[in-house]
């Protein structure tokens, strides 16, 4: 016949203590945070009277096969520069709102 020992260790952690600690700590926090709000000028800004900034913008797409389409139209590869730069001629395009996609 085996003896079983009353002295088992139990593998438990017990999280009570933890959980009150962090509790009271957050509590603590919560009470001693100085929430301030910020004074700012109330500012009356001008309203742009130039409204032509809504410009169309230039699209150039390769297809699998090796197809230039500029804005949906196909244009030969050669030709490309060309007719990009034909588009861009008297507008003025800010460079920082370009995206390129390499896929």
């Amino acid at each position: 016949m085996k003896l079983q020992s009353k002295n088992k260790v139990s593998a438990d952690f017990n999280m009570s203590s933890m959980t009150d600690i962090i509790f009271l700590l957050l509590i603590f926090f919560v009470l001693t945070s100085n929430p301030s709000v910020q004074k700012a000028l109330d500012l009356k800004l001008p309203s742009s009277d130039n409204n032509n900034n809504t410009q169309e913008p230039i699209s150039v797409s390769i297809t699998k096969d090796g197809l230039f389409y500029l804005d949906e139209t196909n244009i030969p590869k050669e030709s490309l520069e060309g007719a990009l730069k034909n588009q861009l001629v008297g507008v003025a395009r800010c460079l920082s709102n370009c995206l390129c996609f390499k896929t």
